[in-house]
């Protein structure tokens, strides 16, 4: 009678252990910030893999912040996009932002077919109502981040899904404007630190489920 509990109890943890890896495991992109690389998201990768997740499954994606607009980064993440899921049978992907990464991935959700492909889009840190900071800069993705750009206007509170937010970010200011969507107040960590804070890891797998 033991020895068939103790085999009941193994087949009953390995059913739960398919149920979990069978539950997400679709392709994820990651989208980088402003003046960042997918370099950016080593840390948060590798808690992934280590993980069990897949590595062949995790994707950064890179954008020239300093020269172009959102927009246009938003178009080229669709194509990106599109890469991906030809490698894995045309499955949806999720995508985890950062920063500015998470307009860009806003933009290509309204504006180029990306909520039909999309099955999770958590963000981190990304200015959804925009960042006093980015007056600052100059560049095209720093006028699309300004308080009421024509960019934001254009997005008009679309495209998000779920967000994670910390009150002491600093770059994004008011730190409230990184809510958008279903929204999640993270440990009290900076900007960056968002990449690679365990804590912040442990949310966005939550925000992915």
């Amino acid at each position: 009678m033991k020895r068939i509990a103790t085999l009941a109890s193994i087949a009953l943890a390995s059913l739960f252990a398919c149920g979990q890896a069978a539950a997400q495991t679709e392709p994820i992109v990651f989208v980088h910030g402003y003046s960042g690389s997918s370099s950016n998201w080593s840390t948060m990768i590798s808690r992934f893999t280590a993980s069990g997740y897949p590595s062949n499954k995790l994707y950064g994606f890179n954008y020239s912040s300093l020269l172009i607009s959102d927009s246009a980064s938003g178009a080229q993440l669709a194509s990106y996009v599109s890469s991906v899921r030809a490698r894995h049978g045309g499955e949806k992907v999720s995508i985890v932002a950062h920063s500015n990464g998470g307009l860009v991935s806003r933009a290509f959700r309204v504006h180029n077919g990306g909520s039909a492909v999309m099955r999770r889009f958590v963000t981190l840190g990304s200015p959804h109502s925009g960042t006093t900071s980015a007056y600052a800069c100059f560049s095209p993705a720093c006028f699309d981040m300004r308080p009421a750009s024509l960019f934001l206007l254009g997005l008009a509170g679309r495209g998000c899904d779920r967000s994670l937010w910390s009150s002491v970010d600093g770059v994004i200011l008011p730190a409230s404007s990184a809510r958008c969507g279903s929204s999640t107040q993270v440990a009290s960590v900076g900007h960056l630190s968002l990449l690679t804070d365990y804590s912040v890891y442990n949310s966005v797998r939550a925000a992915l489920r």
